[in-house]
């Protein structure tokens, strides 16, 4: 036999289940937000350094102009060399297949496959190593170009026409990003295929890592530095240096920081469900304050009946907990896979999450709800007898029309049960601001998610504008300006070629090496000199300090915002030193531009750049203007240009579009968003369950109203309008406040997100439609939170309503 108190405990859950369900609902919404982005946290920060560190990747890479068996054995004798390996790297192209455009291929070359140390790669299906001949290439190209292992594919190699290679199979690289339409094809290949494509296939790259602190990038650099000097003493030119930031994914600080943000939100979703729930009990022991004073008067003591609710509230947490655990954990897992293999190219090993975050989850789901509501619960159950007893449930004060609520009655269509029912929301101020405040926090996220969407689009329309061109074409290698520029000119649709030469440098040294600390991709935190050419009428840039380039000037250099980051003390008037291609130059800094979303860059003149290239009149960078500017002239132009080019020997690189461009930043926004959006759904919930549990209490604090009202010939239908307008209200009034939360909101997060993606904060930029999905969804969550409490309250008699304690 259960003792009086227990079967108290279960009655009054059995007497309230909508708006016990709502509670539980509400906390596991909270919890499973917490436990999304925390096992994504976790699983994402460990997956990622895993796969990161099982390739073994470089502490560095240096470009020789060739490496032989007994260089290689030398360098691997070198002090502070842990070990080294010779590779190389070709550029092609893959033939256009059908419609399709042709694509870059970037073949790696590997003289022995199975003794690969170095930015080790994985076996997936088919040969090992790949026989002469044929390409390994990384297992997502196959999806990309259409094609199965066995077949032959078209290879342009800019001489002659193209030559069939076997796809032998292929391989897992997690050091290179996955493909995607417009990016480069990855494939491997022996130095003999290479050599029958009438291609060199030199091993002149020298990857390696070091004994001595291999996670000090300033003693990975001494060391590297001693080695180059080493080289060049013993008649060894070394070109190019490149160390990336140890044992660090180039995109494990933007993952990290996003990440940490969206946890900090899923917290407060937490915090405000806990909040919702020490309301909801407070309400309840409010309504039966006659009941505390019974207990009392039997004998009951303060500790006896704070125990009691409290135990409700255990109980219930406990289970908000389980569900919200179960389904957070599981989203975590999916958002952890999805973001592993479709942005980082990785596999994710193990889902496994540490046992501390199961700890932690427990606590926040159980505990900070419990602390919360012993608050209101304490204060309860120190009411004296007489004071307990004595309560009517009904305070003048209380329910006094407030003086801010006189506007209603101004209202067109409102007649006086309506204007009851709507001065009622805001009788119990402190649960209407609760429930505004979780209605408004839950709209200003996904507003603010849908804000941050719209304000990437505008960064890409103003980066957009500073390019006055349609196709940005790069060729395979070198080729000259005059001839590219006739037979692109020659196009009927093309209107304007410029030659944009493009390449990779660093900063100046006092012992001459070209020294990169750039990731292993080449392209994170690179810094690269452009030239501009003369009459320049395809980039236009604002000015930040000084002045542009002056037509035919030699010696000046222009820093855009992003190459201050190499540069901090660059000053216009000053002076910075850039080493490339063999050779470094002192430029006069005569201006500061700034560029949205574009890596580092400082802009010469094109004969400063032929200075430091050792060639004039060449380049494998265009840009062309066309008299069509919509989509479909753009990519009919960009398969003209391939054709007209390769027609003349010359072969395409890539044809970057504006299209293509938006698409790729498009796919890194896509999960961000979603991930937001998640967050912001969750947070809507719990805001629509308060709203829901919130008119439970009001109903059954109202049963005597109702009763009134029935008394009088109000109909079924009159009461279940009255509760249902007064939820619809209720909601109204949060989106005014959501949308003025969600300004600053969207301001601070985009700010943060704009300088850890791209060094510059996003525009403030509002989403009509989000402000209008935002009231629609509202209004309609109102309703059916709204529902069930209004179809109780239609249904009550007057005898159950006046019979009301």
């Amino acid at each position: 036999m259960l003792s009086p108190r227990w079967r108290k405990l279960l009655r009054d859950v059995a007497l309230t289940p909508g708006r016990v369900a709502l509670m539980v609902l509400a906390m596991a919404a909270g919890v499973c937000a917490l436990a999304t982005m925390l096992s994504s946290y976790t699983i994402l920060s460990r997956e990622t350094t895993r796969n990161y560190l099982d390739t073994n990747p470089p502490s560095a890479t240096l470009q020789l102009e060739r490496i032989d068996a007994p260089l290689l054995a030398a360098i691997r004798a070198f002090p502070g060399i842990a070990q080294a390996q010779a590779s190389g790297t070709v550029g092609v192209t893959l033939a256009a297949q059908g419609q399709g455009d042709a694509l870059p291929l970037t073949i790696f070359v590997v003289d022995d496959f199975n003794a690969l140390r170095i930015n080790t790669v994985y076996r997936e299906q088919g040969a090992w190593p790949p026989p002469d001949g044929s390409l390994l290439l990384e297992r997502d190209a196959l999806r990309l170009i259409g094609q199965r292992i066995g077949q032959r594919i078209a290879i342009g190699t800019g001489h002659g026409a193209p030559q069939s290679l076997l796809i032998s199979g292929t391989v897992h690289d997690p050091a290179l990003p996955p493909a995607s339409r417009g990016q480069t094809v990855y494939a491997y290949a022996t130095p003999a295929t290479v050599a029958a494509l009438g291609l060199d296939g030199s091993l002149r790259q020298l990857k390696l890592t070091v004994s001595e602190q291999p996670m000090n990038v300033d003693a990975i650099e001494a060391t590297v530095a001693r080695l180059a000097l080493w080289l060049r003493q013993n008649g060894h030119a070394v070109e190019r240096i490149r160390i990336p930031p140890p044992g660090e994914h180039p995109h494990q600080k933007v993952m990290t920081s996003i990440l940490a943000m969206l946890l900090v939100f899923s917290g407060v979703a937490l915090l405000l469900s806990a909040v919702l729930t020490a309301t909801v009990v407070g309400g309840m022991q409010q309504q039966q304050r006659r009941q505390i004073g019974v207990m009392k008067t039997i004998g009951a003591g303060r500790a006896q009946i704070a125990g009691l609710y409290l135990t409700l509230v255990l109980a219930l947490a406990g289970v908000a907990t389980a569900l919200g655990m179960t389904a957070g954990l599981a989203a975590g897992r999916a958002f952890s896979r999805v973001v592993l293999n479709q942005i980082l190219n990785f596999t994710m090993h193990s889902g496994a999450i540490p046992h501390w975050c199961y700890l932690l989850l427990i606590a926040a789901g159980v505990l900070l709800p419990l602390a919360i509501a012993s608050v209101p619960i304490m204060r309860a159950s120190a009411a004296t007898v007489q004071a307990a007893i004595s309560d009517t449930g009904t305070h003048g004060q209380r329910y006094a029309a407030p003086a801010p609520a006189a506007w209603l009655e101004r209202l067109p269509l409102v007649d006086r049960s309506l204007l009851l029912a709507l001065r009622n929301s805001l009788r119990r101020r402190g649960r209407l601001l609760l429930t505004l405040s979780l209605l408004a926090l839950a709209g200003a996220m996904y507003m603010s998610s849908l804000n941050i969407r719209a304000a990437s689009a505008q960064h890409l329309v103003v980066a957009a504008s500073e390019r006055h061109y349609d196709i940005e074409t790069t060729l395979a290698r070198p080729a000259p300006v005059a001839q590219v520029t006739r037979l692109l000119g020659a196009l009927p649709q093309v209107a304007l070629v410029e030659a944009w030469e493009r390449s990779s440098v660093a900063r100046e040294r006092a012992d001459g090496l070209e020294i990169e600390r750039v990731y292993p991709d080449g392209a994170h935190g690179t810094l690269a000199v452009q030239a501009v050419p003369e009459h320049n009428a395809t980039l236009s840039l604002e000015m930040l300090a000084g002045r542009w380039l002056a037509d035919g000037q030699s010696g000046e250099v222009v820093l855009n915002s992003a190459a201050l980051e190499f540069f901090p003390q660059a000053r216009v008037g000053g002076s910075i030193g850039i080493a490339g291609h063999g050779r470094t130059l002192t430029l006069r800094v005569a201006g500061i531009a700034r560029q949205d979303m574009t890596a580092a860059t400082v802009f010469v003149s094109a004969p400063t750049y032929a200075r430091m290239a050792g060639r004039a009149g060449q380049a494998s960078s265009y840009r062309v203007v066309l008299r069509a500017h919509d989509e479909a002239a753009i990519g009919q132009a960009a398969r003209d240009i391939g054709r007209t080019l390769a027609g003349a020997g010359i072969e395409v690189r890539m044809n970057m579009t504006e299209t293509m461009l938006r698409k790729e930043v498009d796919g890194h926004f896509d999960l961000l968003i979603a991930a937001m959006l998640f967050i912001a759904l969750l947070m809507a919930a719990v805001g629509l369950f308060g709203l829901g549990s919130a008119m439970g209490s009001n109903v059954a604090e109202r049963g005597r109203e109702f009763g009134s009202m029935r008394s009088i010939g109000a109909s079924s239908a009159v009461v279940l309008r009255n509760v249902l307008a007064e939820g619809v209200l209720v909601a109204l009034m949060s989106v005014p406040l959501a949308l003025a939360l969600s300004l600053p909101l969207s301001a601070v997060i985009g700010a943060y997100l704009g300088e850890v993606l791209f060094g510059l904060a996003f525009p403030l930029t509002v989403s009509a439609a989000g402000a209008l999905a935002w009231l629609a969804m509202v209004l309609l969550g109102a309703l059916l939170a709204s529902g069930l409490p209004a179809w109780s309250a239609s249904r009550l008699s007057i005898r159950q309503t006046l019979a009301t304690l």
